[in-house]
């Protein structure tokens, strides 16, 4: 009998913490290995760092996530059908040169996992197999360092993209080569009713932005979706590095 109780605690908070609203703010600095260990999920090449956490190792074909343990409810099918509109802002920082870059990060809304798929080095930035198409769905917000066949301008080296179930950008800005170097700052903002996702960075003092028509239920995304960060090398090294990370969620 107590474990039928105990089996339906678990239960009940389980659907709880996929059904609320998630909030947060973390200085990695600050919150310790206990709390990180107990509230995100480490995949592949990443670690906690003491006051960052490394997406990737800084070595070749290295790739890695980390997500909240927390899921976020998206849409609920219920009296009032609402959405979850989301904001979420996090300081980051890619350690890269004039000959040494690649490849990038992004942050990502999908299904929770707890492993790597296979072959999402290099260009795909632990986001999207290396297929070119996310199965299952996933959208990223990707902040590129390194040219690859599929990116969207010839010429253009770093920029930011929105990527919705593939490794194309449905909507980019392009921005100088070694912008994204060093210490950044970026804000993210989803909104549900208006199915729309906007980012904005800073970076060097420099402020840049894309938008994109999104509906992440209409993309095919789970009811409860994970929401974290990816990072990948490939033939060519570079650092990437969370710092900070907030993130607040609401429906309507």
């Amino acid at each position: 009998m107590a474990s039928h109780v105990l089996l339906h605690l678990f239960l009940c908070c389980t659907t709880l913490r996929a059904a609320a609203a998630l909030s947060f703010d973390y200085d990695f600095a600050a919150v310790g290995r206990d709390v990180a260990a107990a509230n995100l999920v480490f995949m592949g090449n990443a670690s906690y760092a003491g006051d960052r956490i490394n997406l990737t190792r800084l070595g070749t074909w290295s790739t890695g996530r980390v997500a909240h343990r927390q899921l976020v409810r998206l849409w609920d099918d219920g009296a009032g059908g609402s959405v979850t509109s989301f904001t979420t802002a996090f300081s980051f920082a890619i350690g890269r040169n004039s000959t040494n870059q690649a490849d990038g990060m992004a942050f990502y809304v999908g299904p929770p996992a707890d492993t790597l798929a296979p072959d999402m080095t290099g260009g795909f930035l632990g986001l999207i197999p290396n297929t070119g198409e996310a199965s299952p769905r996933t959208v990223g917000i990707e902040f590129d360092t390194c040219r690859n066949p599929w990116d969207p301008q010839d010429g253009v080296i770093d920029h930011i993209g929105v990527d919705v179930n593939q490794i194309v950008s449905q909507n980019f800005t392009a921005l100088p080569t070694l912008t994204l170097a060093g210490v950044m700052r970026a804000e993210i903002r989803y909104d549900a009713a208006a199915r729309k996702m906007v980012v904005n960075l800073t970076a060097n003092g420099t402020n840049y932005g894309v938008e994109a028509a999104v509906d992440l239920r209409a993309a095919g995304l789970p009811q409860d979706a994970a929401v974290g960060f990816s990072a990948a090398t490939g033939d060519l090294v570079e650092s990437h590095q969370l710092l900070s990370w907030s993130f607040n969620s609401s429906t309507e």
